[in-house]
């Protein structure tokens, strides 16, 4: 074997044990619908046992129901992929859940993004099937949405999916990747265009704020929407219908979001891409060659080579 053949070889060894790699993200995704197909298989065996199916429950028993199946799932789903990672030696990650950068004009920022987003994106929902919603009533309904589903969620997709990627792939290309995955999981064509818009708002606020309850927080508000919009009767509603025959009022509604999805998008373009603080006042003084910039951005271009050498969880 030449010396080049085995360099190649080599270089593509390192290559697949660079974690996470996409065969890691398809193997993390596949863990998420193994852990729901299972959880929800065995869940209705015990109902069928009981003498009762999905469809007799009534919509308090369903909501209870769905809570128990997202809780156990996506409990198992974080499992899974913690020993996962174990196994493939990635390097740690800190999942930040302090409270020092919340900032709640960010997050109400972000909350009117994923509106505008909704009403921006509403004409290609309108060509696509209606997505199945039927998520129960009462108590447990109402905490398997807005509670259960967004903290656990979080934990999976921000946490652990957006927090690996990082490590390797910087910011940008990790909230790209972490919100492609996020909206895998909800399968329906309408649902995973919205989740995957909304993953990017969520990903991008939890390494703003450096804090895991900022995502929790918007996801938990956006949920809670969606939920109390459908309880009100306007779950399939779109915003044309609400405006009637005021087709004027519309347009300018509609060119409103457009013009602040599109601000929004280029302001947090510019956020992402700004120099830290510290890299601007060195470069200032001529000495940057100097100094290392220890913004998250940069820290995450800089775990790849850490990969190599630490083989810890």
């Amino acid at each position: 074997m030449s010396t080049e053949t085995k360099n190649n070889e080599e270089a593509r060894w390192m290559e697949n044990r660079l974690f996470p790699s996409i065969g890691d993200l398809l193997a993390m995704l596949g863990v998420f619908f193994a852990s729901q197909i299972a959880v929800t298989l065995i869940a209705m065996l015990v109902l069928l046992f009981s003498g009762q199916g999905l469809v007799d429950l009534d919509p308090q028993s369903k909501g209870l129901f769905l809570a128990l199946v997202s809780l156990v799932s996506l409990s198992a789903t974080s499992v899974i992929i913690w020993r996962y990672r174990r196994w493939r030696k990635a390097p740690k990650i800190h999942i930040a859940l302090g409270v020092k950068g919340l900032n709640p004009l960010l997050v109400g920022w972000c909350f009117l993004l994923m509106m505008a987003s909704v009403v921006v994106l509403e004409p290609l929902y309108e060509l696509l099937p209606v997505p199945n919603q039927d998520f129960g009533r009462g108590f447990w309904a109402f905490m398997a949405v807005v509670v259960i589903a967004p903290c656990m969620e979080e934990w999976v997709c921000r946490g652990q999916i957006f927090g690996s990627l990082r490590t390797r792939f910087g910011v940008v290309r990790s909230i790209l990747l972490s919100a492609l995955v996020f909206g895998l999981m909800h399968v329906q064509p309408v649902p995973v265009i919205n989740a995957f818009v909304l993953g990017l708002v969520l990903a991008f606020i939890y390494h703003a704020t450096n804090s895991l309850w900022a995502p929790i927080l918007l996801h938990a508000l956006n949920n809670g929407t969606a939920y109390f919009l459908t309880l009100a009767g306007y779950g399939e509603s779109s915003f044309s219908s609400l405006f009637g025959d005021h087709r004027t009022l519309y347009l300018i509604f509609y060119a409103g979001a457009v013009l602040l999805v599109v601000g929004s998008l280029t302001a947090i373009w510019r956020l992402l891409h700004r120099p830290s603080e510290e890299k601007v006042a060195v470069a200032e003084s001529g000495e940057a060659a100097q100094i290392t910039d220890v913004s998250p951005a940069s820290e995450a271009e800089k775990v790849p080579e850490e990969q190599k050498i630490d083989p810890s969880m």
